[in-house]
């Protein structure tokens, strides 16, 4: 398993809009559902009190709720004489969504239902010198899977592509990923339409930081600032828990170009780039010499160099100042109010502390405070319910728009 589990227990991916529904009818059905769906009715008689309904307009909506599957009536303990009460639960695996995704050197798939649970998941490894071919063959081999993987009467909203790298959103290309320098402008929703459709294409991090300011609003309020820095670096920006997300690539600092890296070559096609001297890819060569059983993977590695002497290492005190000084720069095209840094190397306490000190000793402008900087444990758990939750919302609301 790839993906680690956040602190707090999962909540629903499903974002609801009422303003989406022109008949009363719906709107009703929107609003039970939700009360059901976030667990503060569980009967007939609370949705009435809640809302101010009448029972019979409750019954009516509870009817078509349970008639469309979204919602499940049990039978509840008697308490005494009488018919014992109907317990009104939301039917968790009534819709998936697939999400395709990419963790260090491999493709991996999740199947996620409403609750944010993970009912299957897949991963295949790819060599740095596969081509389209090879990418798209193995994508639509983890979307035939993650379908055939489906329990009975689950419905499919589609399949969302989590993707680093540069991204043409609008045309639904993946333009290019330093992983695999010889893939250029794979059509995504070409490959996967056919196979487990809608497709729907996000950036990675976008999808991360979705999920994170969904789960903790309080957090995120004001623009905030995630970046990633682990096989690659890059970053996002919301305001308010709202990714900033443009018609194409952003935030991809791991790609600005350094004088102090001049000559050194990186999978985009250029030299010099930021990666070159501070992601994983380039930084693993000089940790196996040192500590030889070092994973690939970001979570395991994360663990790993949590303990680690890290900053015995000259790389590794290089690629602190540069990334360092690339995220100040950053903040004074932004400013932010708080920065999150997620990926393994902020998992080790003495390079975290040097990392902020370097951070702090670059200051900022005039008249600006210093935004707050926070490091997060890794998990793709985040993104893998970011990315699915827009599938999710959509598919709930034409099932609570359904004609019978």
């Amino acid at each position: 398993m790839n993906a680690t589990v956040p602190n707090k227990a999962p909540l629903s991916l499903l974002s609801i809009d009422e303003g989406h529904f022109a008949l009363a009818h719906d709107r009703d059905c929107a609003r039970i559902y939700r009360l059901i769906l976030d667990g503060q009715a569980h009967s007939r008689a609370e949705i009435g009190r809640l809302l101010g309904m009448r029972s019979t307009s409750v019954s009516r909506v509870v009817g078509d709720l349970v008639a469309r599957r979204l919602v499940i009536e049990t039978v509840g303990e008697a308490s005494g004489r009488g018919r014992p009460p109907a317990i009104l639960l939301a039917h968790g695996r009534r819709i998936g969504a697939s999400v395709i995704y990419v963790s260090s050197q491999s493709l991996s798939g999740a199947l996620v239902d409403i609750n944010g649970h993970l009912v299957a998941e897949r991963r295949t490894p790819i060599e740095s010198e596969a081509d389209n071919d090879t990418i798209a063959a193995a994508m639509a081999d983890l979307a035939r899977g993650l379908i055939d993987a489906m329990p009975p009467g689950m419905s499919h909203a589609g399949t969302a592509v989590s993707l680093s790298g540069l991204i043409d959103l609008q045309r639904g290309q993946w333009l290019m990923a330093s992983r695999w320098p010889r893939m250029r402008g794979l059509d995504v929703g070409a490959v996967l339409a056919p196979v487990a459709g809608p497709v729907e294409i996000c950036r990675n991090l976008d999808a991360e930081l979705r999920a994170r300011a969904a789960r903790e609003p309080e957090q995120f309020a004001g623009g905030t600032l995630l970046l990633h820095w682990g096989w690659g670096i890059g970053l996002a920006y919301a305001v308010d828990g709202k990714p900033f997300a443009p018609a194409g690539s952003f935030g991809e600092i791991g790609h600005w170009r350094l004088a102090a890296l001049d000559g050194r070559r990186c999978g985009c096609g250029n030299t010099g780039c930021l990666e070159t001297g501070a992601a994983l890819w380039s930084l693993l060569p000089a940790l196996h010499e040192r500590w030889p059983a070092l994973d690939q993977d970001e979570i395991r590695l994360a663990r790993q160099l949590a303990g680690l002497d890290l900053l015995s290492l000259p790389e590794i005190e290089m690629a602190c100042e540069l990334v360092a000084r690339a995220l100040a720069n950053a903040c004074r095209l932004l400013f932010p109010a708080r920065i999150v840094v997620s990926g393994p190397l902020s998992a080790n306490p003495q390079l975290w502390a040097r990392f902020n000190t370097l951070f702090r000793a670059e200051g900022t402008m005039d008249g600006f405070a210093m935004p707050d900087l926070a490091g997060v444990s890794a998990s793709q758990l985040y993104e893998i319910h970011g990315a699915a939750a827009p599938l999710l919302g959509r598919a709930a609301e034409a099932l609570l728009t359904e004609r019978a």
